[in-house]
């Protein structure tokens, strides 16, 4: 079996997104630009429910500050 290492996204912070999730229509903490062409937008719940998966196939990803992402990287959580 062979093993495939996939670079993590791009992960941005922003102080605040503007959209609302694509799964229920809250307020959105995260952004998803898909590997594949397009984009979506998650609440906080919605957001970890998927995080693993978003890391599979996002390009890039944008969180809102204060939002604790499953999938943001170690980096990032001193930056509050």
């Amino acid at each position: 079996m062979s093993q495939i290492l996939m670079a993590r996204p791009v992960t941005n912070v922003v102080p605040e997104l503007i959209e609302f999730c694509d799964r229920c229509g809250a307020a959105a903490k995260l952004g998803v630009l898909l590997a594949a062409g397009g984009e979506l937008t998650f609440c906080g719940h919605h957001g970890n429910r998927y995080a693993e998966h978003l890391l599979t196939i996002a390009r890039q990803v944008t969180v809102e500050s204060g939002y604790a992402w499953r999938g943001m990287p170690a980096v990032f959580d001193d930056l509050d």
